[in-house]
């Protein structure tokens, strides 16, 4: 018998430990902040985008066969110009060449994330690990868990509590099965709101 987590609760799980790794993080910022001796506010960023990828196992290459990705997180600015973030990034992309051709299939990931951030205004840099579920939606073998790493950046537009977030992103994903090694590369435009909680 498979110990895999069934696939409809995979989603769930990886958004609860997201929101775990999000609420652990927040005493670390806390506590960082402290030794720093420069108490900033905490952010909690809601992005979404059109996105596009390739998924290794179907050979169809990058596929220009776009839908909408999210991800949720929170983030603190430790020093000057470097900032911590966790948070949850779910990915979805269609695939219609290769094998996937007249099947109508999507490509999903549900990973939580944690990371760094260059910059405090303006431009942006972002760089971050992730854990979780990524694969195409076919009757085969279901992804087991995996790692993958996260590129980003763009402007952070505004000076109140409220910011406008416009970028791009790159996410590199495993999504092996018991049968396959894949990967699933997934590229991303991205608009998004940054909102200011605690400070003054």
């Amino acid at each position: 018998m498979s110990r895999r987590t069934p696939k409809r609760l995979r989603a769930p799980a990886t958004a609860a430990m997201a929101c775990a790794l999000a609420a652990a993080a927040c005493p670390v910022f806390a506590a960082a902040q402290e030794e720093n001796g420069a108490a900033q506010p905490m952010q909690v960023e809601f992005r979404t985008g059109l996105t596009v990828g390739s998924h290794s196992g179907s050979a169809a290459a990058l596929d220009i066969a776009p839908s909408l990705s999210f991800d949720l997180a929170v983030r603190r600015q430790m020093w000057r110009r470097v900032a911590l973030f966790a948070g949850y990034y779910r990915t979805a992309f269609g695939c219609e060449e290769g094998y996937c051709a007249d099947q109508n299939i999507g490509v999903t990931g549900n990973h939580a994330a944690v990371g760094a951030e260059w910059g405090s205004g303006g431009p942006w840099l972002r760089l971050g690990l992730l854990a979780g579920i990524a694969n195409a939606g076919t009757d085969g073998d279901a992804s087991s868990f995996g790692v993958g790493v996260l590129g980003a950046g763009g402007l952070r537009i505004g000076s109140g509590r409220l910011q406008f977030l416009p970028g791009v992103s790159y996410r590199w994903m495993s999504a092996n099965t018991a049968s396959e090694s894949d990967q699933v590369i997934a590229l991303a435009m991205e608009v998004g709101l940054a909102y200011r909680i605690g400070g003054g």
